[in-house]
């Protein structure tokens, strides 16, 4: 279904892939918010589970449900952000609670600040058995931008409200079939301004099978290339190829190689325990914190630090 209302002020976009069984919380805590004239597009990327049955079953008709072959996340986004008709965009994950006064507080921020064009908020992970601590993200433009290049969490992809056109503009999502919500930011930051809400408004999913070593090193990989196009980009140098770019890392010193190769075995163990902490292995957890701690003993500090000192929600 979709609207007559040309002035509509809010489309949300959620992609999902065999989203079952977290994707029913998902939606409803989206139907649920206390600003409600939006339209909501959730794009099925094939699921082969029980995703489209659910969805088909819903009987709001703010949502509008695409359905595509297989073909990843980023195509499935591109293909929602050609039916998204909102001033503003909102994107969500099909497996996190967005918090019932996240659209409200977002679009009253956009109302008033026409200079900021992407806007997260503060977010905590959610464990099989309770929530966590807020990541804290930095709240100021400078700050964000400067986080991106270097590699560090800066804007939580699915807490993301946008200009719409302004995602338009850039040309949405990388057609890379790999981590594509890093290049989006970054580009969108060439364009705009961003910032963050100091409020945590978003519980993130973490669970064991999320990020394993080998997803860690596939997004590693995606935020390291994401980074050297932006550099090129401000320097006005010629893009390269993914193979151009793997063919470089592999060429670096074999130290280097080690190093990155710990860290990223470092940050996989991190997640894992951070989803042990809050499902129901706390004690084995700690324990794989500890592992991590020993691979990275300053990324492991700032981490620790961040669990201690943290906004609690």
């Amino acid at each position: 279904m979709t609207f007559d209302n040309p002035a509509l002020k809010l489309s949300v976009l959620m992609t999902v892939y065999n989203g079952m069984p977290y994707l029913p919380d998902a939606v409803q805590s989206i139907l649920c918010q206390d600003f409600t004239e939006f339209e909501f597009v959730i794009v099925d990327d094939g699921s082969t589970d029980g995703t489209a049955f659910y969805i088909l079953q819903l009987q709001d008709p703010r949502i509008v449900y695409l359905r595509q072959e297989n073909g990843g996340t980023a195509a499935a986004a591109n293909l929602g952000l050609t039916s998204c008709r909102g001033e503003y965009l909102a994107r969500m994950d099909a497996d996190d609670i967005a918090l019932p006064t996240r659209f409200s507080k977002q679009v009253k921020f956009l109302d008033e600040h026409a200079e900021i064009g992407i806007l997260g908020t503060q977010v905590a992970p959610m464990g099989q058995a309770r929530v966590g601590r807020s990541l804290i993200l930095p709240s100021t433009n400078k700050a964000i931008v400067e986080s991106l290049f270097k590699g560090k969490h800066a804007l939580c992809h699915p807490t993301l409200m946008m200009r719409t056109q302004l995602l338009k503009q850039i040309g949405g999502y990388w057609k890379l079939k790999l981590v594509d919500d890093w290049d989006m930011m970054l580009r969108m930051t060439e364009i705009t301004n961003a910032d963050n809400l100091d409020d945590v408004l978003h519980h993130y999913r973490v669970h064991r099978g999320s990020l394993n070593g080998s997803k860690m090193r596939q997004l590693r990989f995606a935020v390291d290339y994401c980074i050297d196009s932006a550099v090129r980009r401000k320097e006005n140098r010629s893009a390269i190829s993914v193979t151009e770019f793997r063919e470089a890392l592999a060429k670096r010193p074999y130290v280097r190689q080690l190093v990155d190769s710990i860290d990223i075995y470092s940050r996989s163990q991190y997640r894992l325990a951070i989803a042990e902490i809050l499902g129901n292995a706390r004690l084995i957890g700690y324990a794989r914190l500890m592992v991590a701690a020993l691979c990275q003993p300053g990324l492991a500090f700032a981490r620790v630090k961040r669990m201690l000192l943290g906004v609690s929600n």
